[in-house]
Parts: structure tokens; C-alpha cells; sequence
């Protein structure tokens, strides 16, 4: 069975403390027993877009000439996706978040999500049920842009904001 084709994606990364606060929030969905197909193992980020490999030195030129200025981000929700199997927790979209965004992709229909568990329906309904009990508001920080291909998952290329 031929292997599906590798992809590009460029995230935009949270601050430590920020990941922090994620990973304790992933992981009392998974010591509650759900183990879902999240990637695991890269750092807690929003995708700011999904591109073909081909366009890998455009993206790696975009990304070098990044100048922008770290920014807060606010959690104060969670929420799902295709057809409830993709639980996600969701910072909201700034202007300069936005910003930061649109230096990469042009994508319609974009929606900044940071995810927790993907799993079956059941199990992410029961998972969502656990995060709701627990997550409370908070903000943290996008500190800076990388450069994933995917899969497997390996880093290309990163860029602090300042």
C-alpha cells in the first residue's frame, strides 16, 4: 500500500510555560485512559498552513525573512472537528496573529486550534467531558515559526520572534 504523500506544514510554537499548561491538560485526557492519533512527540502548536513539499525553499525564504514581535495569545475555549473526532483547545486570533499567518498561507476557512486527542467519536466526546471539567482560561505566548515535513515528523527550519 503506497504511504501517503509527504506534506509541509509551518507552525506557529507557544512560549515553555504555555506548553506546559498544554501537555498537563493532554495528559489527564491520556492517563484517563484515551490514546487517540495525535502526533506526539513535537512540540504544542497551531498549524498556520499545510503545503505541498515542492514549495519548501519559498516557505524556508519566508520563513528566514520573518520580523515580528512575540505575541499573547488567549485560551478560552475548546471545541471539535470532523465529525467530533479531533478535540482541540483554541487560542484566539489577533490581528497580529493573523499577521502571522497570512506571511505563510492565504488559506480560507483557517481555524487556530491547538490539538489534545484524535480518536473515535465516543472517545473524544468522553475526553472532551474531562478537559471541560478542568480547563479553566489562560494566555501564553507564540514565540516562534517553524518548518515541519511531515510524515515522518522532522523539523527543517525555525525562526524566534523577538
Amino acid at each position: 500500500m503506497k504511504g501517503m504523500d509527504k506534506f509541509l506544514c509551518v507552525l506557529g510554537i507557544y512560549d515553555q510555560e504555555t506548553q506546559r499548561v498544554l501537555k498537563e491538560h493532554q495528559d489527564a485526557i491520556l492517563q484517563a485512559g484515551f490514546t487517540g492519533q495525535q502526533t506526539m512527540g513535537i512540540p504544542f502548536h497551531v498549524t498556520l498552513g499545510t503545503f505541498p513539499v515542492d514549495r519548501r525553499e519559498e516557505l524556508e525564504s519566508k520563513l528566514n525573512g520573518l520580523k515580528m514581535e512575540q505575541f499573547e495569545v488567549y485560551f478560552n475555549h475548546m471545541g471539535m472537528f470532523e465529525g467530533q473526532r479531533v478535540l482541540f483547545i483554541a487560542p484566539d486570533v489577533s490581528g497580529e496573529f493573523l499577521a502571522l499567518k497570512e506571511t505563510f498561507s492565504d488559506e480560507k476557512g483557517w481555524t487556530a486550534h491547538t490539538t489534545m486527542l484524535i480518536d473515535e467519536r465516543e472517545n473524544t466526546l468522553k475526553a472532551m467531558e474531562l478537559l471541560g471539567e478542568r480547563f479553566r482560561r489562560f494566555s501564553g505566548r507564540i514565540e516562534r515559526a517553524e518548518l515541519w515535513e511531515f510524515f515522518p515528523a522532522r523539523k527543517l527550519g525555525e525562526k524566534s520572534l523577538k
